[in-house]
Parts: structure tokens; sequence; C-alpha cells
């Protein structure tokens, strides 16, 4: 990534577009809370490796009478990006800012496009930091990216949130780290899902076993109260999904016949879907952050409504592949940047929210003003000179102080 590390990426295939393996890191961004809840408060990627470099022998030493110095490896050479993938998360992070920024506003029209983005954004940026972490391997290179890309982040936003949501409240600053804030289920869920990936790639069943986890853990009546587990084991499906996908799959999707007039239609259908049914449920049943019981469905009941959102999900995020560009753009860097995005902009919405401003602002003029606002700080938030000056803080550069680097090789050439 040119400049900051989303904590969902892994090296992007690129052979959707024909050239052959490709990565990089580049979310999910990506998050979640419950629909109007103004008195949510704060207490409440990793980068893939290719194939480490051969020890260049060959070279004959330049002088023979002194024993050849050992060859340096060469670093792994950067894989150019899979465009297809960061105009995705592009897209995804936008709605992901405009549903933070509407989500405790009474319009119904933007009722209607909050309960829309919620049925499929998560899950599709789920999926894709999946797909994205199949090269996981738990090496050491791999563990410094987790570490600097998720857990760190994690941390001191935790903090920030934590002070910032104590001084608007007027109350004593504490700070919890087993509740993450707002948005940040997050980067912890991907951290959780990361570390597992080879367990899951394990299974012979993973996806029956996610479905399975999904839909039975809101039977606990206390779930997602610790460390977002409940997220964690609900979005689960979502992750595997991805993990168990191939680029030959990924290319399939793309490639299918009429596929973007197919995935439009899909996200139509769903808007209509959503205007019709918005005030019939709350959109709980999307963030997948409370039980069956909280959300006062039957276990019956709420299975069916579990099963029915995860396939929406599914469907839903095979449209976003089917729709979304597949070369570079000019909006292809908000993908790329969409840590930055992620990790700062809830900073920022917060005191709005606190205050109620955004509460105020019903008319449809303002919910128009609303969405354009959200988009422009997206834009903002993505641009290079932000980016760089905040990356000390969405991605600190410290792996080689927290992971030991495997020994290089000493052995020198055999001697004749």
């Amino acid at each position: 990534m040119a400049g900051q590390q989303d904590p969902s990426a892994e090296p992007a295939p690129t052979e959707t577009a024909g050239t052959g393996p490709a990565g990089g890191s580049a979310p999910a961004v990506p998050t979640h809370t419950p629909r109007r809840p103004p008195t949510h408060r704060a207490h409440g990627d990793a980068r893939g490796t290719s194939a480490p470099a051969a020890l260049d022998t060959r070279a004959a030493p330049s002088d023979p009478g002194k024993p050849e110095k050992p060859a340096k490896a060469d670093k792994p050479a950067k894989k150019p990006r899979d465009p297809l993938l960061d105009n995705a998360r592009a897209i995804l992070i936008a709605l992901v800012v405009v549903g933070h920024t509407i989500e405790s506003n009474d319009n119904a029209y933007l009722d209607i496009l909050y309960t829309w983005i919620y049925s499929f954004h998560m899950p599709a940026f789920v999926a894709i930091s999946g797909f994205l972490c199949r090269s996981y391997r738990n090496e050491p290179r791999q563990v410094s990216r987790l570490l600097t890309g998720m857990l760190l982040p994690y941390l001191i936003f935790q903090v920030l949130h934590s002070i910032e949501s104590d001084l608007l409240d007027g109350n004593p600053i504490t700070v919890s780290l087993w509740h993450p804030a707002w948005t940040l289920w997050f980067l912890l869920a991907l951290t959780f899902w990361r570390v597992f990936s080879p367990i899951l790639r394990s299974l012979r069943y993973p996806l029956v076993f996610a479905v399975a986890i999904s839909v039975l853990a809101p039977l606990e009546a206390d779930l997602d109260t610790v460390l977002t587990w409940g997220r964690v084991l609900s979005f689960l499906p979502f992750f595997v999904l991805g993990l168990m996908c191939t680029p030959e799959m990924l290319a399939k999707i793309r490639d299918v016949r009429w596929g973007r007039a197919i995935g439009a239609a899909a996200f139509a259908c769903a808007l209509v879907v959503a205007a019709i049914t918005h005030d019939m449920f709350s959109n709980d049943i999307f963030t997948m952050s409370r039980s069956f019981s909280e959300n006062d469905l039957g276990n019956v009941y709420g299975m069916v409504t579990r099963l029915l959102v995860l396939i929406c999900g599914t469907i839903l995020t095979i449209a976003m592949i089917m729709v979304a560009p597949r070369r570079h753009h000019w909006f292809t860097a908000l993908g790329v940047e969409s840590l930055t995005i992620y990790l700062i902009h809830p900073l920022l919405l917060q005191i709005p929210r606190d205050l109620g401003w955004f509460d105020a602002m019903t008319s449809n003029l303002d919910a128009v003003m609303l969405v354009v606002g959200a988009l422009l700080l997206v834009l903002i938030l993505s641009r290079a000179p932000i980016v760089k000056v905040l990356s000390w803080i969405t991605s600190p550069p410290i792996g080689h102080l927290l992971v030991r680097e495997p020994a290089a090789s000493a052995a020198g050439p055999a001697r004749r």
C-alpha cells in the first residue's frame, strides 16, 4: 500500500485480471453499531509474504583466496494490487462512514438507506478480508503486521475513544480494553479470525462449521459482552467464505455474463425490500451483535432469521464483486487507505453525535447534506498527507521491536 495499511489486507491476487497471482496489503475497514444508539459510549492487514527468495550462490567470489561471504537474501518483490478488491473496499468504506453518520437520524429515507447499507456492507468487508487472508501462516513477518496493523491500533484507539467519550459526557476518564468502543470490534475480530485461519483451513467442512457456530451462538444470552466474541462468531461464515474462495472462483464471479447488470439488480431489489420492511424489524439483526433474547426473538425464529441474514449477505457480497470496477480509478485510493478512514472517522463523528446535531437534521435537504458530508469526509481522510501524518498511530512502525525476525542462513558455499 502506498501509505497506510488496511487491517484486512493480505496479498490481493490478480488472477482475476489474468496476470497471475498478486498481492499487497490494503480493512475492513469497517464497522457496526446498533441503530439509533446515541447513548452508546466508548466503554461499550496483516501483510502476507511471498515465498522467501533463495540465496544467490551462483556469483563467483571476488577473491578466490578468501572465503566467500554468504549471499544476502533478496527482499520479497512487491506484487501488484488487484484494483477490483480495492475498488470494492472503496465503495464499502464510503458506505461505512455514511452509515455511521446517519444511524441516529429519524429521516425516513435515511432509515431505508441505513437498512440497505447494513444488509451487506460488513458481510462483504469480512469476506474480502478472508480472501486476502488465504496466505496467512503465522509467520514472523505476518505476525508483525498483525500486531502493528490491528492489535496496536485497537489499543491506541480504544484509549482515545474512552477519553473522548468521558470528556464529552463529563465523566471521570476510565479505560476498558475488554469491551471494544463503537467501531473497534472489527479490528479485534480480524485479529482472532486471522490467528485462527490456519485451523479453519484444516477443517473438512469449514463453512458448515462456521454457519453452525453463527446460528447457535446467539442462543447464549450474554453474547458479545467481552472482546466482541459475539460478532467474531456471528460473522465467521463470511470470513470463511472468503478464506475458502480461490482466485479462479473470484474470476468466475467477476466474468459471469451480464454480471454487472445482475449485481446492480440484486442491490436494487435489496433497496426495495429495505424500503418495504425497514420499520418491521430492528437493524440489530444485521449488526449481529446481540443474542436472540436481547432482540426479543424466540430461538427458532431467531435461528431462521440468522440464516436469512447470512444468505442475504452472501448474495450481496457476490453482487459487490460483480459491480465493482476492475481498473484503477481516482477512487481506488479510498480502498487502499481504508484503515485510516476506518479508524479516524468515528473520533470525528462522535462529537456531533453526542451533541445531537445529526438528530436535529431531519428534513430531506438535511439528509442529502449528511450523506454528502460523509462522502467528503471519506475523501479528505484518504489524502496522502493525512495518511502519512496519522500513520504513527494507525499503523505504528515498531513491528521489529515486537517480533523476532527469523535468523538468516549463515552457511557459505560448500568447499571443493
